[in-house]
């Protein structure tokens, strides 16, 4: 069925990573802990700070 917009059911999914960092992402995570695992690996925190 087409939306008007965009939805977020919240469900677990699959991600995966190796190298530096990747134990933020064993086992099953919800969506909204990646985001800050992408955060943390792209130090975009600490970029935006230096932007400023």
């Amino acid at each position: 069925m087409p939306l008007r917009s965009e939805t977020h059911a919240g469900e677990d999914v699959a991600i995966f990573a190796s190298g530096p960092g990747a134990h933020l992402v064993q086992g099953t995570v919800e969506q909204k802990h990646i985001c800050h695992v992408i955060n943390h690996a792209a130090s975009l925190v600490e970029k935006a700070e230096t932007a400023l």
